[in-house]
């Protein structure tokens, strides 16, 4: 038995998906919010009915619909809308012609795509993408110097469920959305990620060589957990 999606009416009037998902293991309900897809993920034990599903979500209505009032604003890809960008809120514009994204770096950025207006999101995906692939080999190098070993490959992914992951053969995996981040909150994870080269766990010793590559990296770390779903909006 696989997972289920319904649209589902809430109190408010809201419609939001909910996917209910049994589970061989699952001994009782539990529901959570997507923040990436904006919707509600229900998971039960492997005989649950979608009526008791249902009814659970009806049950923990309130409570949805405050977690889904709280998740930030969609930050769609358009023209003259505004996406974080490098942690700043930056303007997206469209130039007519040829050419490689630009980044205009002043008081109030700008970040400037290059194409025909019916492929400016997909441009503007693309150049994010670009752009989170360089920083993170940017912010690679040093960090992998001092820690005395290097991946064997960086690749750019969307995940949902962590900004992060290493291969026990030394790949790592760095969500594109981190360029949405703060520098160092960026930074932080591809130093989190490089310590996995050390130590593929979350032992003392691993959190020992983070320290040691970045000693600053707390406040990363609480950005990234308060304002994670912020990210998750860029392009929704």
């Amino acid at each position: 038995m696989g997972a289920t999606t319904l649209r589902v009416c809430l109190p408010s009037g809201q419609n939001v998906d909910v996917v209910i998902t049994p589970r061989r293991i699952a001994k009782r309900l539990s529901l959570r919010v997507d923040p990436v897809a904006r919707g509600v993920k229900v998971n039960g034990p492997w005989r649950l009915s979608q009526r008791d599903a249902l009814a659970f979500v009806h049950a923990n209505s309130d409570w949805i619909e405050a977690r889904l009032k709280a998740l930030p604003m969609s930050a769609p890809f358009v023209e003259g809308g505004k996406i974080l960008f490098r942690g700043r809120p930056t303007t997206l514009i469209r130039a007519s012609g040829r050419g490689a994204p630009k980044f205009h770096d002043q008081s109030e950025p700008v970040l400037e795509i290059f194409g025909p207006a019916e492929r400016f999101d997909a441009r503007v995906r693309q150049a994010l993408k670009a752009f989170a692939h360089s920083d993170a080999l940017a912010y690679c190098v040093p960090l992998a110097e001092k820690l005395g070993k290097a991946p064997s490959g960086i690749a750019m992914r969307d995940t949902r469920s962590r900004w992060g992951s290493c291969t026990a053969t030394g790949n790592i995996m760095l969500s594109w959305r981190l360029i949405g981040a703060p520098p160092r909150v960026f930074e932080y994870v591809v130093a989190h990620e490089l310590a996995h080269l050390l130590e593929l766990n979350h032992s003392p010793r691993f959190w020992a060589h983070v320290e040691d590559l970045m000693p600053d990296w707390k406040p990363a770390r609480v950005w990234l957990k308060a304002n994670g779903a912020s990210l998750h909006a860029l392009g929704r």
